[in-house]
């Protein structure tokens, strides 16, 4: 019966997709600035600081979406004329499909007004954790570049996620020590380049400790080579737990796992339900859109 109710569901969002591309579509291929997007229909993630980022762009249509892939097939489908997203996931999805471009916006000068809080991301532990500084302490060892390099490895191995690219990963801890027991770690496995889902263990993925039963997948991306380094560096071994994005907060408040690195920024808002760690890394916000034809 949930194989049944999950095709007809699929079902009608195609129907819907559909049923909206009569409408007229916006070019958005010239725009150098966020105020030269009115008319347009843009969407993004509900529940994240680019759907409230939207807010700053007067005269557009605003939609929503439960997470990226939705958003990517709302978009080739024509139902919206472009998405937010971080510019490294931006130029994973253009690498893959030559139909897609994005808008380099910069944030505060030609993109969205944002805080280092709104467009970085950070790992999140339940309020008064003690894991909050020696996390920090971690963090503080990544230079910059390790972060840039490391970020365009990942973007690189995205394109062909299941095949062994024979590279080192250039961020990597020396101790093998993991006696101070285990990370339990939670992110959506389904966020190019910062965290994805795939079928081998080629590039150093981890198993994906709650995946299906019967078969084994393993999580990779940029969030999970920080996660490795950040439990090799405590002493740690590390377990990846899988959650649809809205349920990743709940999943570290109750204790289901101990923190959170999904890409999340620490925003106002959910500093008053988690405590974050510094920012391990920074982006701008760009938009998504879909060449002309």
């Amino acid at each position: 019966m949930k194989k049944i109710i999950a095709i007809l569901a699929a079902a009608l969002l195609t129907l819907s997709f559909t049923a909206c591309g009569g409408r007229n579509k916006v070019d958005l291929s010239n725009a150098k600035n966020i105020s030269e997007l009115s008319g347009a229909t843009i969407a993004a993630q509900s529940g994240t600081f680019h759907y409230d980022a939207l807010e700053q762009i007067s005269d557009i249509t605003v939609k929503d979406y439960p997470d990226f892939p939705t958003l990517l097939i709302a978009l080739k489908q024509g139902v919206i004329d472009g998405y937010v997203a971080e510019e490294p996931t931006a130029y994973a999805e253009c690498l893959k499909d030559s139909s897609l471009a994005y808008l380099p916006f910069v944030n505060n000068q030609t993109g969205f007004t944002a805080t280092e809080a709104e467009t970085g991301i950070a790992v999140a532990f339940t309020t008064g954790n003690p894991l909050v500084e020696s996390v920090n302490e971690v963090i503080a060892t990544i230079s910059l570049q390790t972060k840039i390099e490391l970020m365009e490895q990942m973007v690189a191995l995205s394109l062909d996620k299941d095949t062994d690219s024979g590279e080192d990963i250039v961020l990597v801890s020396n101790n093998t020590n993991t006696s101070n027991g285990t990370l339990k770690i939670a992110m959506e496995c389904g966020y190019d380049p910062f965290n994805w889902t795939q079928t081998t263990p080629a590039n150093d993925a981890v198993v994906i400790a709650n995946g299906p039963t019967g078969s084994t997948l393993y999580a990779n991306g940029y969030d999970v080579q920080v996660a490795k380094y950040i439990a090799a560096e405590l002493g740690m071994a590390l377990e990846v737990y899988q959650y649809e994005w809205d349920a990743l907060i709940p999943a570290v408040q109750s204790n289901a796992v101990d923190g959170i690195i999904a890409g999340m920024s620490p925003t106002e808002e959910r500093e008053q339900m988690v405590d974050f760690t510094d920012c391990y890394y920074v982006s701008n916000l760009v938009i998504i859109y879909k060449k002309a034809n």
